[in-house]
């Protein structure tokens, strides 16, 4: 019974038998519980489907690279990307364990043919116009996500004890319907909550059955978490059908979030510590200017050139007395 005792035991060369037992193993001892879910869950959807009953050393590049080409035909680019760096990762341990000589995933691409999706985004006006339909509780969650830039899982986590007139204390989140770490140590932070949609906020705690300090702000009527995506679809989509907005979602409202803060001159640094972002994510993933912001860059550009000084902005009059001044109804004074 002890003759190998000491010896190091025979790794497995299957790919479903080494990636079940022997990679996920070992990356699980890193990975937060909803890495863990979706990671998971894709490598068995895709990887483990396709490869199962392949040797490791047979997986050639070639093989894997004609893996990755179908799947973009089919699935969005960012998931293909993602396959494309758990094959990196599960072949690089592979050949650590010196199963097989060299990472044969190693120079894989994603396919140029993998789809982009567009990433929309709400004007001012949408915005407006779609506050004009929802009721108390669904224009705090909307404004919490388009103006705080809270994630949903953020947002439906919330407890009493964490909001105030000025901050909302994020230190939680909900995940699949259980209590989680923020996605990232930047998620943990106080987000600074507007004077008006505070009002909202204390609207909201004076009609509240239940205002505990751990009790959740946004409950469901069991008192467990709301799910997320059958809030957005039962009664916000719902109602945004009706005036055209059906297609929002808090995706959606991260990103107008970004953009309008952009638009409006806010300091990069400070919208990504209010969104919990690194400086990097918030301008690179979520910030895209407008065609309007671009063409004031390049006529500023132009201008200097050609030795001219900046047009000065019009300041836009805001009393009926002054001249061009518009009132609700766009009609000039």
């Amino acid at each position: 019974m002890n003759e190998r005792a000491g010896q190091r035991q025979a790794l497995p060369t299957n790919f479903r038998s080494y990636v079940s037992n022997v990679y996920l193993p070992q990356r699980r001892k890193k990975w937060k519980d909803s890495t863990d879910q979706t990671t998971t869950e894709r490598i068995q959807t895709h990887l483990l489907v396709s490869f199962e009953n392949f040797e490791l050393v047979d997986l050639t590049r070639d093989r894997l690279q004609t893996f990755l080409d179908q799947k973009a035909r089919s699935l969005s680019r960012s998931v293909v990307s993602h396959l494309r760096w758990d094959l990196n990762a599960i072949f690089k341990m592979a050949a650590e364990d010196t199963i097989i000589q060299g990472n044969s995933a190693g120079s894989l691409v994603t396919p140029k043919e993998a789809k982009t999706r567009t990433k929309r985004m709400m004007t001012k006006e949408q915005v407006r116009l779609a506050l004009s339909v929802l009721d108390l509780r669904e224009r705090i969650i909307f404004l919490l996500a388009v103006l705080v830039g809270m994630r949903p899982g953020e947002i439906f986590a919330l407890r009493w004890a964490r909001v105030d007139s000025e901050m909302i204390d994020v230190a939680q989140r909900v995940y699949r319907g259980l209590p989680d770490d923020p996605k990232t140590e930047r998620g943990k932070r106080q987000a600074a909550l507007p004077p008006d949609l505070a009002c909202d906020v204390a609207a909201w705690r004076e009609i509240s059955a239940d205002t505990g300090p751990d009790a959740l702000m946004f409950p469901s009527e069991r008192g467990t978490f709301l799910s997320r995506d059958n809030f957005l679809r039962r009664n916000i989509q719902k109602k945004l059908e009706k005036i055209r907005l059906g297609w929002v979602n808090f995706q959606v409202l991260r990103r107008t979030q970004a953009r309008l803060g952009h638009n409006e001159g806010v300091d990069p640094k400070v919208a990504a510590d209010q969104r919990g972002h690194a400086i990097g994510v918030a301008i690179d993933t979520y910030t895209e200017s407008d065609l309007e912001s671009r063409r004031e860059a390049v006529t500023k550009l132009e201008r200097a050139l050609a030795g001219r000084k900046p047009a000065k902005r019009a300041a836009k009059p805001e009393s009926p007395s002054e001249p061009g001044f518009r009132g609700k109804r766009g009609k000039t004074g």
